[in-house]
């Protein structure tokens, strides 16, 4: 095949190319790689009068528009011009890709991304959040429609059998490209949101609905700016919501609101292990239908999350309204399979709620806890 000639040629006519006006020039030992096992670069000055090679240096991962920095850390000294570096190839890119140092040397090199279980004709795959260095993740452009709020399907029996599922989806109203934000660049974070939570009564008489809280925003959010590398990240998200539950008469209930909510991550050593903390507060701009709401929903709800993006991630979800009479919601999942499309897979996924309100229609009686069993796509 004519990937597995090495690209040896192709390599050498870049270096060649790139001497010229290139300080640092990459080269490697190998051009298949496997994800998530090491890959040992060499990098070489070819100005004589450059600084020594530093310790760590930013690399950059590119597949077709994608783009991922990975940090490379070298494995030995310097030897002259020449030092030798590694690093681990993210477990989730895959395919035919370029590899060079960040600071937009000439100098690159083509690499085939393989793994157990992927055919190398198969279509490239990168999944960027989770495997971007801590800090690069607004590198890479969010879609248009996006997803927002966890989705998933989830089965219980606790006074009953029940299921509870989740739909939810955001929409970037202006392209960031587009004469409008151009023109008012202060447009580019707006945003609609939809999400559609439903408890389903399983064990009644021909299965009802036993609620469905509906809930379109109308929200602005934007990406706090960090130093780079930075192993923190901070999105804020400010703006108004409508919910209710779709009913007429004495079980309406509906509420508007205003809202500011933050979501907060820490990446640990490793860059695929993160905390992180997401608090929401809110005002209540009417709730004529229910005029008490605020006593058991109260104005705000902490998050808190622990995790991993390839592996089992912990949520939980605290509210409390005036004496202590609130909800604890915890949501355990774990992957199911390695991701094959960006951001979304199959998870194994668990919650826990008690409290009050879990549904809007019984926003201030507390039922049994329920600890329900299921499947998410988005966590």
């Amino acid at each position: 095949m004519l990937i597995s000639l090495r690209f040896g040629g192709l390599c050498l006519l870049s270096l060649a190319a790139g001497a010229v006006q290139a300080e640092r020039l990459l080269s490697v030992d190998q051009t298949h790689v496997s994800a998530g096992q090491p890959l040992v670069v060499t990098v070489a000055e070819a100005s004589a009068a450059a600084d020594a090679l530093p310790d760590v240096l930013d690399a950059r991962i590119e597949i077709g528009e994608q783009r991922l920095v990975v940090a490379l850390t070298a494995s030995d000294a310097q030897e002259g011009a020449v030092r030798r570096y590694q690093f681990e190839w993210p477990r989730e890119v895959l395919g035919l890709s370029v590899l060079r140092l960040a600071d937009d040397s000439p100098s690159r090199v083509l690499l085939v991304a393989e793994r157990v279980g992927w055919a190398a004709g198969e279509d490239p795959v990168v999944r960027m959040s989770g495997v971007a260095t801590p800090g690069d993740e607004a590198s890479t452009p969010e879609p248009a429609l996006s997803f927002n709020e966890p989705m998933y399907f989830l089965l219980g029996a606790n006074g009953g059998a029940s299921a509870r599922f989740q739909l939810s989806f955001k929409y970037r109203l202006f392209d960031h490209d587009g004469a409008i934000v151009r023109a008012l660049p202060a447009l580019d974070g707006l945003h609609f949101g939809y999400t559609q939570t439903s408890l389903w009564d399983l064990s009644s008489h021909s299965a009802p609905f036993r609620d469905t809280s509906y809930r379109p925003s109308l929200f602005y959010q934007w990406a706090v700016p960090m130093v780079p590398q930075s192993r923190h990240r901070l999105n804020i998200r400010a703006g108004v919501e409508h919910e209710s539950n779709g009913r007429e008469g004495s079980q309406s209930r509906s509420i508007n609101i205003a809202f500011a909510q933050a979501d907060w991550r820490y990446r640990l050593g490793d860059g695929l292990s993160h905390v992180g903390l997401e608090p929401r507060v809110w005002g209540y701009l009417e709730k004529s239908d229910n005029p008490d709401i605020h006593r058991y929903r109260g104005y705000g709800e902490l998050g808190l999350r622990a995790g991993r993006d390839d592996g089992w991630l912990a949520k939980v979800k605290l509210r409390r309204g005036k004496a202590g009479v609130g909800s604890t919601q915890v949501d355990v999942s774990y992957p199911m399979r390695q991701s094959i499309f960006s951001a979304v897979g199959a998870f194994v996924h668990l919650q826990y709620f008690d409290g009050e309100g879990e549904t809007l229609l019984d926003y201030g009686q507390s039922r049994l806890p329920q600890f329900r069993i299921g499947v998410s796509i988005v966590r």
